[in-house]
């Protein structure tokens, strides 16, 4: 049995079809918990609409996706949980083809299929090295991953054990970006990824919900900094060294894109965690990057790039 949880902020506009996904599952056996975060425009109506008697609402007042989250998860009654944005969407076998794998894999928590971005104009499955081939599974390893690409969990492609979230404190309430790896960055120092490669969840990227085009808040940066830092010599040898190359990527892009837009008590902050992150050329590009005077520097590093980054 599986609690499924969808956070809903004024999404009327998709939570239907999130939903309708949910409800046209081959495998039945789960509860809908809906969590309306305040939403103010007609999403309330239309999630009440329903009379199917395996979905909970309940409405809060609006305090953002993580507490969302939590708050599904305090009012979940399975052992077992998996999220789906009021955007997204799965394939009607979702839950099906994710839950064999438990057989197969009895140890393990966290379980993951592949996905598609579906924007306005295009579709991009998801690829990364290493994952396994098309309608395969195996486990992977979460930091070797996304040091040379995007993370391959997210909170609509996953099932995990309730109690391996909760044991690591649950979703950051006061983090608006990227919350959910910093999440899954501190359940994977255990874990692997147990990964099903079938395009089975689809993840809708639009302008307002992709955090890449989101102002990355240095609290909400500086907040997942200290998640790195925390995580840092935890690893293996082996994620020590991928756990590096992701931070020397991900650390400076995001610093070089958004200091600008820092006080230089804001910037004071964030410098002093990158410092602890960064290593070689990459720490020393940061701590020239700090001392020019000029900080709109983010259109001349995505033409050069250095290696590595």
């Amino acid at each position: 049995m599986v609690s499924v949880i969808i956070p809903l902020y004024n999404k009327a506009q998709y939570i239907t079809q999130s939903m309708e996904s949910v409800l046209k599952q081959s495998f039945t056996d789960f509860e809908l918990i809906v969590v309306n975060d305040g939403s103010d425009d007609n999403s309330l109506d239309l999630i009440s609409s329903y009379s199917d008697k395996r979905i909970k609402i309940y409405t809060t007042e609006h305090k953002g996706v993580s507490h969302a989250r939590n708050f599904g998860l305090e009012k979940s009654c399975f052992n077992w949980v998996s999220f789906l944005d009021a955007d997204d969407w799965w394939h009607p076998d979702f839950l099906s083809e994710i839950l064999k794998q438990r057989a197969h894999y009895p140890n393990d928590t966290v379980f993951v299929t592949g996905r598609t971005h579906v924007f306005s104009t295009k579709n991009w499955r998801y690829s990364a090295i290493g994952i396994p081939q098309d309608g395969d599974c195996k486990k992977i390893n979460y930091f070797k991953t996304i040091s040379t690409s995007l993370p391959p969990i997210n909170c609509s492609n996953a099932v995990v054990l309730k109690e391996e979230i909760l044991s690591h404190g649950g979703f950051k309430v006061r983090q608006k970006k990227h919350e959910d790896h910093d999440l899954w960055s501190r359940i994977c120092v255990e874990r692997e990824l147990v990964f099903l490669n079938k395009n089975l969840s689809f993840y809708r990227n639009t302008d307002k919900n992709s955090a890449s085009n989101k102002f990355y808040h240095p609290d909400d940066f500086c907040s997942f900094l200290d998640t790195l830092i925390s995580i840092k010599g935890t690893l293996s040898k082996d994620g020590s060294t991928y756990f590096q190359k992701y931070c020397n990527r991900f650390v400076l892009v995001n610093y070089i894109k958004y200091y600008a837009k820092y006080s230089k008590e804001e910037d004071k902050k964030v410098l002093v965690r990158a410092g602890k992150l960064l290593h070689g050329k990459h720490l020393l590009l940061l701590q020239v990057l700090a001392k020019l005077p000029y900080k709109k520097t983010y259109v001349f590093f995505k033409i050069f790039k250095p290696h590595g980054s």
